[in-house]
């Protein structure tokens, strides 16, 4: 697909509905993703999230964090279908698996204001000890840090033949490890984008894409927008926002992300 500041592709991207929400019992929800960022506070149960920060088994008291266009898997493991609450997240860089030892006190909180629930979450979260990972978690990891990795190399020195980590990898992950290396590149080079004035030729080279093109194609694919189009958007904001407050800056990128996800 070109690259056209006016180009915008339609994709279906899950709500987020701030507040609590309880899952049926044994809910599996497929890989899919959102445009908002938000946080996910486990109330009750158990489940298990794959994402781009991660594979991580959570249960009460644990707090996922989630950037914008994150894409994520979940499978519940309690008899009862876990209950989540859900606040906003506006860090794009601060994401994965952490603990916060009031998880009732947030849910009390967000009945009232959920952004202020959401400040209290940040002063209260701590981070949580990993566990020996699993092999597909270091080959996430991997794949996430460097576009360049030749995952035939990665299967010949864990001792298994590329298929086999191909399946092994879709099965704890929902997607192949080519699509996640190819998603997590394009979130990268999104944020970049949307945080500098780079040159888009520089991030595609930065970030491993073979050419522009290559690279419009795969944010455009993630987003559903090209990067001229959120250059042009940005710029747009900037400049209808002028000296307005942090404040008034940041209600206007709440009503972006609604658009978008809408």
């Amino acid at each position: 697909m070109a690259d056209s500041g006016r180009e915008r592709i339609l994709y279906h991207y899950r709500p987020v509905v701030f507040g609590v929400e309880t899952f049926p019992r044994s809910v599996t929800l497929p890989r899919h993703r959102h445009v908002g960022g938000y946080a996910t506070v486990v109330l009750a149960g158990s489940f298990i999230e794959a994402s781009f920060a991660g594979r991580a088994q959570v249960s009460a008291g644990d707090v996922l964090l989630h950037g914008r266009f994150d894409c994520h898997a979940n499978e519940a493991l309690s008899r009862r279908g876990p209950q989540i609450l859900r606040l906003p997240w506006e860090d794009d860089f601060l994401e994965g698996h952490f603990r916060t030892r009031d998880p009732d006190l947030l849910a009390r909180m967000a009945e009232q204001d959920p952004f202020e629930a959401a400040r209290h979450l940040r002063d209260s979260i701590e981070p949580v000890r990993r566990c020996e990972p699993h092999w597909t978690e270091i080959l996430a990891g991997t794949l996430a840090a460097g576009p360049d990795l030749c995952l035939n190399g990665w299967a010949e020195r864990a001792g298994m033949a590329p298929a086999t980590l191909s399946r092994g990898f879709h099965r704890r992950f929902g997607v192949t490890p080519k699509m996640f290396r190819l998603e997590s590149r394009a979130r990268r080079a999104w944020a970049t984008l949307i945080r500098t004035s780079v040159p888009l030729t520089s991030i595609a080279h930065e970030f491993g894409f073979s050419d522009l093109a290559h690279m419009s194609r795969s944010i455009a694919a993630l987003t559903g927008w090209a990067p001229s189009c959120w250059r042009a958007h940005l710029a747009t904001a900037r400049a209808a926002m002028g000296a307005e407050d942090p404040g008034a800056q940041e209600l206007r990128w709440r009503n972006f992300d609604q658009v978008r996800s809408s």
